[in-house]
């Protein structure tokens, strides 16, 4: 246990989250503060491409989300952070294990931490990669309360890297969404127009997929990857997104 001084006394716990199938552990932080309830709905932050649980972005959201009463569980993929010391660094080649783990972080929390899990309440959020996690397997999840996926892919066809046919299936949303009546209460997309990775447009993709109301569909003019200007504001809409019921 270590305390974050630079926001609030920040609690971080690092853990080590067991894949046994594979002889590894998946290096993980749960923050919280000082004023956390014993029992609170867990957010499990899902990071971009080659972030992991220290980068930036992560780090910024993770301890808002934390001073604003939530246990928030971010963790580093295969390939990534300090879980890439036991994996090697081929993000490529073990992407469908990448976007599977999370079923595995799931079990992890209501194993591990079910005495601080208020009503079994969980959320998925993320950006870019970790927002096609959320779209894919966090979608089919069923224990998955909330789902917000920012400046997310929607069709894995469409990067540089060349996957071949039966991992795209795998990792691209186009494959996994689907109409559903509980859709406008349990997911929540945004992108910035211009966003120089991935295009806005996959933005209507998966509005269109999910028949999305258009308060679950925030736009912006600019802010490119990473929401840049605009950080307070789309946090302020997806906690009102969380505290709908």
């Amino acid at each position: 246990m270590r305390v974050d001084y630079s926001m609030e006394d920040i609690i971080v716990e690092d853990i080590d989250i067991p894949i046994e199938e594979d002889n590894i552990q998946l290096k993980a932080s749960i923050y919280s503060t000082p004023k956390t309830a014993t029992q609170t709905p867990f957010i499990i932050h899902l990071a971009g491409l080659l972030d992991h649980r220290e980068s930036f972005f992560v780090q910024f959201y993770s301890k808002k989300f934390a001073q604003a009463g939530f246990y928030v569980l971010s963790y580093d993929y295969r390939a990534h952070g300090e879980t890439k010391k036991q994996t090697g660094s081929r993000w490529d080649k073990m992407v469908v294990k990448i976007f599977s783990d999370i079923h595995v972080v799931i079990d992890w929390i209501i194993k591990n931490k079910s005495d601080n899990l208020l009503d079994n309440k969980i959320f998925l959020f993320g950006r870019s990669l970790g927002g096609a996690i959320i779209l894919t397997n966090g979608f089919l999840d069923q224990r998955i309360t909330k789902l917000v996926a920012l400046c997310t892919r929607f069709d894995y066809h469409t990067t540089m890297v060349k996957f071949p046919e039966d991992i795209v299936k795998k990792i691209s949303p186009k494959y996994f969404l689907i109409e559903r009546p509980e859709n406008n209460k349990r997911i929540l997309i945004a992108h910035c127009r211009d966003d120089p990775r991935i295009p806005f447009s996959n933005l209507y993709q998966i509005r269109d997929a999910l028949n999305l109301n258009s308060n679950n569909v925030l736009e912006y003019e600019n802010g490119g990857h990473s929401f840049k200007g605009h950080r307070e504001e789309i946090f302020e809409q997806i906690m009102k997104f969380l505290k709908e019921i």
